[in-house]
């Protein structure tokens, strides 16, 4: 897919937070829904309409996702009289919601991975432009997560939540041991912060092997685009890019010079799960990875975050591209009670109801007026507010599925030193 261009996220990031203070309406006053209304406002419960819709949820129900899902849910009935029927399917509800959709099974609500919504379900999904309009909702939402939905789909076919972005991650108290004041932000500034920390006694940077082609396509697609890299991905000639042998061999010399584990790449969480036991210093992730190494760890550190530094003076991409995502929220486009379903999806993704999730998951909020970020990553913000374009996930390294466990067996060999940068495209061209 052709990136999603000019999207200017520090602009919609510092609106601030909107004042609340009406009752939630009734399910058929559709735009006030949407406005960030204070659910706990509502004085008394509105009588049964007798109307249900049926959500199939990506979450389970303990996981803190579920539990703010759980409340907004019982505040929309209590608001509304629309009583909202939770089916907990979890990660597995990709494998099963094709067919129920396509079987005409009752429901109303489904959630998944923000893009597969937008490409996979996307004919099963109802048209939300006209609903999002008289919601107001771009006026509030993180403008990179709709733009690039209407970029996968041609239309507004979901509503973005939980969005996440993407950097190098670290412990800032390795930096400080480390004497580093200032976060690097080209390829070479990088490697002597690597140094620092070296001579620290830290590892500088971890590797898990389920994120080999994450870290390797972050280097690629910053010198020839993601565009660049999903042309070599689909057509191969690894040979004849000295962009890819010059990531090859970059990676050859961190191993080279002690940057990596020796045992890198771990097997996930191992790897990240260094710099928790303070062994390790930065890993390149997204932003649930704070969250991950606490809960594995128990550590008690505090975090930065910068974006993927430049890897060359002739870049085909900025420092301020990364790799941004989200989950979202859709209607299906047989629901028989879409409006309802729309000021569902309205309560949950804004307001009170997405600060309330923002903390208790460490993420990050959709509705830009909620300006509160959980401590874990409040030194993401900065980083994310600066991104002006969009990576997909491992950056244009997935767009060809008929090579995806070679590349990575690949990726990982070259990570793990048993190719040198010669071997390592030799061995990707042999995979076409």
């Amino acid at each position: 897919m052709k990136k999603i261009i000019a999207l200017l996220l520090a602009a919609v990031m510092v609106l601030g937070l909107a004042a609340c203070g009406e009752k939630t309406p009734a399910a058929n006053e559709t735009t006030q829904a949407a406005t960030g209304t204070d659910a706990s406002e509502a004085n008394t419960e509105a009588p049964a309409t007798g109307k249900e819709i049926v959500y199939w949820s990506m979450w389970t129900e303990g996981e803190p996702q579920g539990t703010v899902i759980k409340e907004a849910a019982a505040a929309y009935e209590a608001a509304t009289g629309v009583h909202v029927n939770i089916e907990w399917k979890g990660r597995d509800i990709t494998t099963v919601l094709k067919a129920a959709l396509d079987a005409g099974e009752k429901i109303d609500v489904f959630d998944d991975d923000f893009q597969r919504v937008s490409t996979q379900f996307a004919a099963n999904a109802l048209d939300l432009e006209e609903m999002a309009k008289a919601a107001g909702y771009d006026d509030f939402a993180v403008a990179a997560l709709p733009t690039a939905v209407r970029g996968w789909a041609g239309k507004l076919v979901c509503i973005p939540y939980q969005p996440y972005t993407s950097g190098v991650f670290y412990v800032k108290s390795a930096f400080e041991a480390a004497g580093i004041t200032e976060e690097p932000k080209t390829w070479d500034e990088f490697l002597d912060v690597c140094q620092k920390l070296k001579d620290a006694g830290y590892t500088p940077l971890a590797q898990d092997d389920a994120y080999t082609r994450y870290t390797f396509g972050f280097m690629l697609a910053r010198m020839i685009g993601e565009e660049g890299v999903v042309e070599l991905t689909n057509k191969g000639g690894w040979s004849n890019s000295a962009e890819a042998k010059q990531v090859a061999q970059m990676i050859v010399d961190l191993r080279s010079k002690g940057f990596l584990s020796d045992t890198a790449p771990d097997a996930y969480p191992n790897g990240e799960n260094e710099l928790g036991l303070g062994l390790a210093a930065m890993v390149v992730n997204a932003s649930w990875v704070p969250g991950e190494i606490t809960n594995n760890t128990q550590c008690d550190e505090v975090w930065g975050m910068f974006n993927f530094p430049a890897m060359t003076d002739k870049d085909a991409d900025p420092t301020t591209v990364a790799n941004i995502g989200a989950q979202g929220l859709a209607i299906n486009s047989k629901s028989e009670n879409p409006q309802e379903a729309f000021d569902f999806i309205m309560y949950l993704t804004s307001g009170e109801f997405d600060q309330e999730m923002a903390l208790a998951s460490n993420g990050i909020p959709a509705d830009t007026r909620n300006e509160q970020w959980p401590e874990m990553i409040a030194n993401v913000r900065d980083a994310f507010n600066a991104q002006t374009d969009v990576y997909e996930w491992n950056m244009g390294l997935n767009a060809n599925g008929d090579i995806k466990e070679g590349l990575n067996d690949c990726i990982t060999r070259l990570f793990a030193g048993s190719l040198d940068a010669d071997s390592f495209v030799a061995a990707m061209d042999a995979l076409y």
